[in-house]
């Protein structure tokens, strides 16, 4: 089955302990303003663009300023590397370092909230958990949290 937990705060994520391998996908999302936003994240099997899936990281934005969404690619950037692609209001870095570990994207968050000075807020989808695996909490985040995911792995 299919896990989401959301609304996941940093503190959550970075002392969260969790089969890497069963991450999906991750995000972390930033509120700037009533309507400004912006979120990385990451996809296992890589983002959609146009019919084919980019591997790394990604992120989108939504009213930020085009200088705030440069300094956002250039962090990325300079911390992951990648080739930078933009597509309407999304960034891919084709390429760049990926991670699903729980300290890693709680410490990106941390360091995103404090740089562009806003709260973040982080949602990480897990796949093929088994029963067993839920009942034994092998994925340890808050389980008011979590939302199945109806349908196939």
């Amino acid at each position: 089955m299919r896990i989401r937990y959301w609304r996941l705060g940093i503190s959550e994520v970075i002392k969260a302990e969790y089969p890497v391998n069963k991450v999906n996908h991750w995000e972390i999302k930033c509120m700037m303003g009533d309507y400004q936003h912006f979120g990385v994240f990451w996809y296992r099997y890589g983002t959609p663009f146009d019919k084919e899936p980019i591997p790394g990281i990604c992120f989108y934005y939504n009213e930020v300023p085009r200088t705030t969404v440069e300094e956002i690619v250039q962090f990325l950037h300079m911390n992951y590397g990648g080739n930078i692609i933009y597509r309407q209001t999304r960034a891919f870095l084709r390429g760049s370092k990926e991670f699903a570990a729980a300290d890693k994207i709680g410490t990106l968050a941390n360091q995103l909230s404090l740089k562009f000075n806003c709260p973040a807020e982080i949602s990480i989808e897990f796949e093929r958990i088994t029963e067993e695996e839920k009942v034994q909490q092998s994925v340890n985040l808050p389980p008011s949290k979590a939302l199945p995911i109806v349908g196939p792995d």
